[in-house]
């Protein structure tokens, strides 16, 4: 009978021969599994180099080369290998030290078999969705386009196929989701995928300017058009003539830019401020929002006509709640990244942290995701992010007291609380917008001059924020 490949390989690394004999015999029956073993840690390296392994089950202590040792070349080898730690009564500081190097965990001994069979399968599983996904990158046409649009659930394979075949269209497309969701990736994708990738696609962030200045921005102006309009200006729509427009959060459009933009939609010119004659535009449209358009369409706040010519494709980006396998993946993704931007050595996650991952709800999606994990990794000394980093994350903002300091009023030990509340939700709240003011006032439901005044007391400064969105 033929070895089936698609087994998963677990390499046993114990200088006790009985205990080797009896893990491979023990784990033979209750796993489908190709088992590998090693009696030390040199022997253990040339099996690594000569065979496909996914996981690693090592002693901490052995002879010559020791479990620390072995842990470190495995990850310089591949770092996508799972490393779990047997350790003896007495190495437990050493087992929990390997987990801040990168093992995935430890197993003490005598071994528990249900423990250790359960950490078996995890550590196979992570170990399948990182290699999964990064088979599937390489195989996705254009797969640079598809870099950031990561997951394997099938909310995600689904959006990466509609993005693919709206690629192939001029269609104009709309798409729908929560803040955080990757909006703006998906449309990356399809103009880098289409026929007008050769010119830059042209982002309009539709919040982020007062309606007089985005309606200039868009159409463009003459000279003389109004006070300070001194000479001629470009608008953005003959800018990306050739080319994509992304109006990003596209709800937030006032009434008479709406009017104007559905004249484009229908006739496919531009007219300028002050200009007598309209332009014709060869321009792809892409919006994007985190908003009801049909609820803000019964508001009277947004012209059906203008809905239904924007509505001919839509694309709805899942919130990441709901894709809950695909976290693990982003989470090496986002790490792969920070490593990359800061020409710095790659870091893992403990266990525990990619357990609070699973729980946590990430009311902002992957992008509350991704700036949680560029915080840790940048306060992160070490190779591996512990829930040490994770719980003091929020620098400047002090900590609720698990246990009260009944010598302070009640009083006193309230407002303190209410204090590092209101700071970690600034900063969680900012991390989430990117630093736009306009856009956490709304979300947070703060006007936005008492949340700049809230900002300024705490010296929480905006400009970082901007700077991690970039």
């Amino acid at each position: 009978m033929s070895e089936n490949p698609t087994r998963p390989t677990i390499l046993i690394v114990d200088d006790e021969v009985d205990l080797l004999s009896g893990l491979q015999r023990s784990i033979a029956l209750e796993m489908d599994c190709r088992l590998l073993v090693a009696e030390n840690g040199t022997q253990a390296m040339e099996r690594l180099r000569n065979d496909s392994v996914d996981l690693v089950l090592a002693d901490i202590r052995m002879p010559g080369m020791d479990g620390m040792e072995l842990l470190q070349a495995v990850r310089e080898l591949d770092p996508t290998i799972t490393v779990l730690i047997m350790t003896a009564y007495g190495t437990i500081e050493r087992a929990v030290a390997a987990i801040k190097q990168g093992a995935y965990d430890f197993i003490k001994k005598p071994l528990d078999e249900g423990r250790l069979l359960h950490l078996l399968h995890k550590g196979l599983e992570r170990n399948r969705l990182v290699r999964e996904n990064a088979r599937l990158m390489k195989r996705l046409d254009g797969s640079a386009h598809f870099q950031h649009l990561v997951g394997q659930s099938p909310a995600m394979r689904q959006v990466r196929n509609l993005v693919k075949m709206l690629a192939q269209s001029d269609v104009t497309v709309l798409i729908q989701g929560e803040t955080g969701t990757g909006k703006d990736l998906a449309a990356q994708a399809i103009h880098g995928l289409s026929s007008r990738a050769r010119r830059p696609m042209v982002t309009v962030n539709c919040p982020a300017l007062p309606e007089n200045i985005l309606e200039s921005e868009l159409f463009g102006y003459r000279k003389g058009a109004f006070t300070d309009a001194r000479e001629d200006k470009t608008g953005l729509f003959q800018q990306a003539h050739g080319s994509t427009i992304f109006l990003d959060e596209i709800g937030d459009l006032g009434l008479p830019v709406q009017t104007k933009l559905l004249r484009i939609l229908q006739d496919k010119r531009v007219q300028p401020l002050g200009a007598v004659d309209s332009q014709h535009v060869d321009v792809r449209i892409i919006a994007a929002t985190n908003q009801d358009l049909q609820k803000k369409q019964q508001q009277g706040l947004f012209r059906n006509d203008l809905f239904y010519r924007l509505h001919v494709a839509a694309l709805a980006m899942p919130a990441l709640r709901d894709i809950r396998e695909d976290i693990a993946l982003l989470a090496e993704h986002f790490l792969r990244r920070c490593a990359y931007e800061q020409n710095a050595a790659p870091k893992t996650l403990t266990a525990e942290v990619m357990a609070y991952l699973m729980e946590h709800p990430w009311l902002g999606n992957a992008r509350e995701l991704e700036n949680n994990i560029r915080g840790w990794y940048a306060t992160t000394p070490g190779p591996v992010i512990t829930m040490d980093q994770v719980r003091g994350a929020v620098s400047g903002c002090g900590a609720i007291a698990a246990q009260p300091d009944f010598k302070r009023p009640y009083k006193d030990l309230k407002a303190a609380a209410i204090e590092a509340f209101t700071c970690d939700y600034i900063h969680r709240l900012l991390a989430l917008t990117r630093g736009n003011i306009t856009l956490s006032a709304r979300i947070s439901g703060i006007k936005r001059q008492s949340l700049q005044k809230i900002i300024n007391r705490h010296g929480i400064r905006v400009k970082q924020f901007r700077q991690a969105g970039e």
